[in-house]
Protein backbone atom coordinates (compact mmCIF):
# COMPACT_ATOMS: atom_id res chain seq x y z
CA UNK A 1 0.00 0.00 0.00
CA UNK A 2 1.23 3.77 -0.52
CA UNK A 3 2.06 5.57 2.08
CA UNK A 4 0.36 9.23 2.13
CA UNK A 5 3.28 10.87 3.60
CA UNK A 6 7.01 10.13 3.73
CA UNK A 7 8.37 9.47 7.18
CA UNK A 8 4.95 9.99 8.58
CA UNK A 9 2.11 7.43 9.79
CA UNK A 10 -1.02 6.39 7.41
CA UNK A 11 -4.28 7.74 7.88
CA UNK A 12 -6.40 4.75 9.52
CA UNK A 13 -9.57 3.06 8.02
CA UNK A 14 -13.08 3.13 9.54
CA UNK A 15 -15.75 2.07 8.49
CA UNK A 16 -14.30 1.37 5.05
CA UNK A 17 -13.91 4.91 4.66
CA UNK A 18 -10.99 7.06 5.83
CA UNK A 19 -10.62 8.97 8.92
CA UNK A 20 -7.62 11.49 9.32
CA UNK A 21 -5.98 13.71 11.51
CA UNK A 22 -4.13 16.89 10.32
CA UNK A 23 -0.49 16.37 11.80
CA UNK A 24 0.33 18.93 14.13
CA UNK A 25 2.75 21.74 13.63
CA UNK A 26 4.95 20.54 16.26
CA UNK A 27 8.41 19.62 15.50
CA UNK A 28 7.28 20.76 12.00
CA UNK A 29 8.04 24.42 11.11
CA UNK A 30 6.00 26.35 14.57
CA UNK A 31 7.92 29.83 14.53
CA UNK A 32 8.86 31.67 11.42
CA UNK A 33 12.41 31.43 10.89
CA UNK A 34 12.17 27.22 11.42
CA UNK A 35 12.94 25.65 8.36
CA UNK A 36 10.29 22.31 8.29
CA UNK A 37 11.70 19.06 7.03
CA UNK A 38 9.64 18.79 3.31
CA UNK A 39 10.40 15.61 1.52
CA UNK A 40 7.09 15.42 -0.18
CA UNK A 41 7.42 19.43 -1.08
CA UNK A 42 9.57 22.14 -2.41
CA UNK A 43 10.47 25.38 -0.99
CA UNK A 44 11.09 26.29 2.72
CA UNK A 45 7.74 26.44 4.34
CA UNK A 46 8.07 28.49 7.23
CA UNK A 47 5.11 29.31 9.17
CA UNK A 48 4.22 32.91 8.75
CA UNK A 49 3.78 34.43 12.17
CA UNK A 50 0.38 37.14 12.19
CA UNK A 51 1.63 40.22 12.79
CA UNK A 52 0.69 41.56 16.19
CA UNK A 53 -0.85 44.62 14.03
CA UNK A 54 -3.19 42.45 12.45
CA UNK A 55 -4.18 40.49 15.95
CA UNK A 56 -7.49 41.75 15.60
CA UNK A 57 -8.19 39.59 12.81
CA UNK A 58 -6.62 36.14 14.17
CA UNK A 59 -7.91 33.18 15.76
CA UNK A 60 -6.54 30.61 18.19
CA UNK A 61 -2.79 29.36 17.54
CA UNK A 62 -3.09 26.92 14.01
CA UNK A 63 -2.40 23.39 15.44
CA UNK A 64 -2.02 21.61 12.50
CA UNK A 65 0.09 21.27 8.69
CA UNK A 66 -1.58 20.19 5.51
CA UNK A 67 -1.36 16.56 4.75
CA UNK A 68 -0.62 14.84 1.43
CA UNK A 69 -3.35 11.52 1.34
CA UNK A 70 -2.65 8.88 -1.30
CA UNK A 71 -5.70 7.84 -3.89
CA UNK A 72 -4.95 3.82 -3.29
CA UNK A 73 -5.61 4.40 0.63
CA UNK A 74 -8.86 6.48 0.00
CA UNK A 75 -10.17 4.98 -2.97
CA UNK A 76 -8.20 1.58 -3.06
CA UNK A 77 -5.58 0.46 -5.49
CA UNK A 78 -7.67 -0.43 -8.47
CA UNK A 79 -8.76 3.12 -8.63
CA UNK A 80 -5.64 4.42 -8.18
CA UNK A 81 -4.21 2.34 -10.59
CA UNK A 82 -6.26 3.44 -13.62
CA UNK A 83 -6.30 6.78 -12.30
CA UNK A 84 -2.35 7.31 -13.25
CA UNK A 85 -2.82 4.76 -16.22
CA UNK A 86 -5.79 5.71 -18.01
CA UNK A 87 -6.30 9.41 -19.28
CA UNK A 88 -9.41 8.46 -20.47
CA UNK A 89 -10.88 7.32 -16.90
CA UNK A 90 -9.67 10.85 -15.79
CA UNK A 91 -11.21 13.05 -18.27
CA UNK A 92 -14.97 10.43 -17.76
CA UNK A 93 -14.69 11.45 -13.97
CA UNK A 94 -14.16 14.95 -14.37
CA UNK A 95 -17.21 14.72 -16.44
CA UNK A 96 -19.14 13.38 -13.50
CA UNK A 97 -18.54 17.14 -11.78
CA UNK A 98 -21.81 17.93 -11.77
CA UNK A 99 -22.91 14.54 -10.31
CA UNK A 100 -20.35 14.31 -7.57
CA UNK A 101 -21.28 18.12 -6.64
CA UNK A 102 -24.76 16.62 -5.77
CA UNK A 103 -24.50 13.55 -4.17
CA UNK A 104 -21.54 15.32 -2.09
CA UNK A 105 -24.26 18.22 -1.07
CA UNK A 106 -26.58 15.13 -0.10
CA UNK A 107 -23.99 13.72 2.21
CA UNK A 108 -23.81 16.72 4.65
CA UNK A 109 -26.39 17.62 7.22
CA UNK A 110 -27.60 20.86 5.10
CA UNK A 111 -29.28 18.59 2.72
CA UNK A 112 -33.13 18.09 3.17
CA UNK A 113 -33.31 14.94 1.52
CA UNK A 114 -30.81 11.71 0.95
CA UNK A 115 -32.88 11.23 -2.70
CA UNK A 116 -31.04 10.93 -5.58
CA UNK A 117 -33.96 12.25 -8.09
CA UNK A 118 -31.05 13.51 -10.49
CA UNK A 119 -29.72 9.64 -11.09
CA UNK A 120 -25.87 11.40 -10.17
CA UNK A 121 -25.40 7.82 -8.39
CA UNK A 122 -26.26 5.87 -11.46
CA UNK A 123 -23.66 8.23 -13.85
CA UNK A 124 -20.81 8.37 -11.57
CA UNK A 125 -21.22 4.27 -10.85
CA UNK A 126 -21.08 4.04 -14.05
CA UNK A 127 -17.84 5.21 -15.07
CA UNK A 128 -16.33 3.67 -12.07
CA UNK A 129 -17.39 0.10 -12.89
CA UNK A 130 -16.49 0.64 -16.55
CA UNK A 131 -13.16 1.64 -16.12
CA UNK A 132 -12.12 0.68 -12.55
CA UNK A 133 -14.08 -2.75 -12.99
CA UNK A 134 -15.35 -5.27 -10.01
CA UNK A 135 -12.99 -3.46 -7.36
CA UNK A 136 -14.66 -0.14 -8.10
CA UNK A 137 -15.72 2.08 -5.50
CA UNK A 138 -19.62 2.59 -5.72
CA UNK A 139 -20.72 6.27 -6.42
CA UNK A 140 -21.60 6.45 -2.50
CA UNK A 141 -18.63 4.85 -1.92
CA UNK A 142 -16.40 7.77 -3.55
CA UNK A 143 -18.33 10.42 -2.29
CA UNK A 144 -18.18 9.76 1.59
CA UNK A 145 -14.37 8.72 1.47
CA UNK A 146 -13.71 12.02 0.39
CA UNK A 147 -16.49 13.41 2.78
CA UNK A 148 -14.23 11.59 5.90
CA UNK A 149 -11.29 13.43 4.65
CA UNK A 150 -13.12 16.88 5.15
CA UNK A 151 -14.15 16.84 8.85
CA UNK A 152 -16.84 18.51 9.55
CA UNK A 153 -17.85 20.30 6.51
CA UNK A 154 -20.89 21.87 4.72
CA UNK A 155 -21.01 20.56 1.17
CA UNK A 156 -19.08 22.99 -0.91
CA UNK A 157 -17.49 21.31 -4.41
CA UNK A 158 -15.89 23.42 -7.20
CA UNK A 159 -14.30 21.36 -10.01
CA UNK A 160 -11.54 24.02 -12.02
CA UNK A 161 -11.05 22.73 -15.94
CA UNK A 162 -10.02 25.72 -17.71
CA UNK A 163 -6.73 26.02 -19.12
CA UNK A 164 -5.97 29.22 -16.94
CA UNK A 165 -7.14 29.63 -13.44
CA UNK A 166 -10.10 31.01 -12.53
CA UNK A 167 -9.61 34.98 -11.54
CA UNK A 168 -7.96 35.66 -8.40
CA UNK A 169 -6.41 32.01 -8.10
CA UNK A 170 -2.85 33.29 -8.51
CA UNK A 171 -3.29 35.23 -5.55
CA UNK A 172 -2.75 34.39 -2.02
CA UNK A 173 -6.40 33.80 -0.65
CA UNK A 174 -8.71 32.06 1.72
CA UNK A 175 -11.97 30.67 0.64
CA UNK A 176 -13.84 31.23 3.10
CA UNK A 177 -16.44 34.82 3.00
CA UNK A 178 -17.15 36.79 6.47
CA UNK A 179 -20.33 34.79 6.75
CA UNK A 180 -18.65 31.73 6.78
CA UNK A 181 -16.35 31.90 9.47
CA UNK A 182 -18.51 29.35 11.85
CA UNK A 183 -17.03 26.97 9.37
CA UNK A 184 -13.69 28.32 8.80
CA UNK A 185 -12.82 28.41 12.73
CA UNK A 186 -14.54 24.94 13.27
CA UNK A 187 -12.97 21.45 12.38
CA UNK A 188 -13.64 21.95 8.24
CA UNK A 189 -10.59 21.00 5.76
CA UNK A 190 -10.50 21.76 2.44
CA UNK A 191 -9.73 18.78 -0.06
CA UNK A 192 -8.07 19.15 -3.13
CA UNK A 193 -8.29 16.42 -5.53
CA UNK A 194 -5.76 16.94 -8.97
CA UNK A 195 -6.27 15.95 -12.18
CA UNK A 196 -2.74 15.85 -14.16
CA UNK A 197 -2.09 16.27 -17.32
CA UNK A 198 -0.95 13.16 -19.00
CA UNK A 199 2.91 13.01 -20.05
CA UNK A 200 4.68 12.23 -22.99
CA UNK A 201 2.60 9.01 -23.81
CA UNK A 202 -0.78 10.16 -23.69
CA UNK A 203 -1.65 7.82 -20.52
CA UNK A 204 1.19 8.33 -17.83
CA UNK A 205 0.74 11.36 -15.72
CA UNK A 206 3.29 14.51 -14.98
CA UNK A 207 4.42 14.34 -11.42
CA UNK A 208 5.99 17.04 -9.62
CA UNK A 209 5.46 20.68 -9.21
CA UNK A 210 2.75 22.85 -10.53
CA UNK A 211 -0.21 20.35 -10.19
CA UNK A 212 -1.27 20.92 -6.62
CA UNK A 213 -2.21 24.03 -5.11
CA UNK A 214 0.51 25.89 -2.99
CA UNK A 215 0.22 26.91 1.04
CA UNK A 216 1.21 29.59 3.05
CA UNK A 217 0.96 28.12 6.83
CA UNK A 218 -0.13 30.73 9.07
CA UNK A 219 0.82 30.53 13.05
CA UNK A 220 -2.29 31.51 13.83
CA UNK A 221 -6.52 30.79 12.67
CA UNK A 222 -6.92 34.08 10.47
CA UNK A 223 -9.64 35.85 7.72
CA UNK A 224 -8.37 37.84 5.21
CA UNK A 225 -11.40 38.39 4.30
CA UNK A 226 -12.66 40.36 7.72
CA UNK A 227 -9.24 42.60 7.22
CA UNK A 228 -10.38 43.53 3.41
CA UNK A 229 -13.19 45.07 5.27
CA UNK A 230 -10.72 47.23 6.76
CA UNK A 231 -10.99 50.89 5.09
CA UNK A 232 -7.49 50.90 3.42
CA UNK A 233 -8.61 48.13 1.25
CA UNK A 234 -11.94 50.09 -0.17
CA UNK A 235 -12.03 50.96 -3.84
CA UNK A 236 -9.35 48.30 -4.98
CA UNK A 237 -10.26 44.97 -6.94
CA UNK A 238 -10.01 41.66 -5.66
CA UNK A 239 -6.81 40.72 -6.86
CA UNK A 240 -5.35 44.31 -5.38
CA UNK A 241 -7.51 43.48 -2.13
CA UNK A 242 -5.71 39.82 -2.08
CA UNK A 243 -2.10 41.21 -2.95
CA UNK A 244 -2.19 44.08 -0.27
CA UNK A 245 -3.19 40.85 2.05
CA UNK A 246 -0.66 38.90 1.43
CA UNK A 247 1.93 42.36 2.01
CA UNK A 248 0.24 42.88 5.21
CA UNK A 249 0.74 39.87 6.53
CA UNK A 250 4.43 39.84 5.34
CA UNK A 251 4.40 36.56 2.91
CA UNK A 252 7.89 35.86 1.14
CA UNK A 253 9.43 33.29 -0.93
CA UNK A 254 10.80 31.40 2.52
CA UNK A 255 7.08 31.14 3.18
CA UNK A 256 5.65 29.06 0.52
CA UNK A 257 4.86 25.37 -0.01
CA UNK A 258 4.99 24.01 -3.14
CA UNK A 259 3.54 20.40 -2.80
CA UNK A 260 4.93 17.18 -4.94
CA UNK A 261 2.44 15.79 -6.97
CA UNK A 262 3.02 12.28 -7.32
CA UNK A 263 1.68 8.10 -6.32
CA UNK A 264 1.28 8.01 -3.24
CA UNK A 265 0.38 11.54 -2.36
CA UNK A 266 -2.23 12.75 -4.80
CA UNK A 267 -4.53 14.65 -2.47
CA UNK A 268 -4.25 17.49 -0.51
CA UNK A 269 -5.85 18.45 2.56
CA UNK A 270 -5.59 21.20 5.23
CA UNK A 271 -7.34 24.16 6.94
CA UNK A 272 -7.82 26.63 5.20
CA UNK A 273 -8.17 29.51 7.88
CA UNK A 274 -4.69 28.21 9.17
CA UNK A 275 -3.64 28.80 5.14
CA UNK A 276 -3.38 31.29 2.20
CA UNK A 277 -3.53 29.46 -0.67
CA UNK A 278 -2.71 30.04 -4.53
CA UNK A 279 -2.88 28.20 -7.84
CA UNK A 280 0.45 27.02 -9.35
CA UNK A 281 1.86 29.81 -11.14
CA UNK A 282 2.58 26.77 -14.02
CA UNK A 283 -0.69 26.53 -14.79
CA UNK A 284 -1.02 30.44 -15.59
CA UNK A 285 0.45 29.02 -19.22
CA UNK A 286 -1.71 27.14 -21.18
CA UNK A 287 1.70 25.60 -23.54
CA UNK A 288 3.23 24.44 -20.09
CA UNK A 289 -0.01 23.21 -17.80
CA UNK A 290 0.68 20.56 -15.37
CA UNK A 291 -2.55 19.95 -14.80
CA UNK A 292 -5.76 18.82 -16.55
CA UNK A 293 -8.33 20.07 -13.55
CA UNK A 294 -8.35 20.06 -10.06
CA UNK A 295 -11.49 19.52 -7.69
CA UNK A 296 -12.21 21.47 -4.01
CA UNK A 297 -14.10 19.77 -1.20
CA UNK A 298 -15.45 21.76 1.62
Amino acid sequence: MLLCLVGLPPASHVGGTQAITLNPIDGWAGVSGTAAEQPTAMGAGLVLRVPSALDSFKGPAATARYELVSLADTFGPALAEVFHASGSFRTALIGCARDVKVLFKIGTSLADSASDEEGCRGRLGDVLRQHVGDRAPTADEFVSSISSLCGDHWGGFTSFESKRPPPGALEWHQDWAAADLQYAFGACRTVMLAFPAAGASGHDVHEGEGILTELVQLSHEFSTESLKARNSYRGLSTGEQDRKAASDLGVTEEHIVRPRYCRGQEILVYKDAEHLHRSPRATSDPAGRARQAIWRFQ
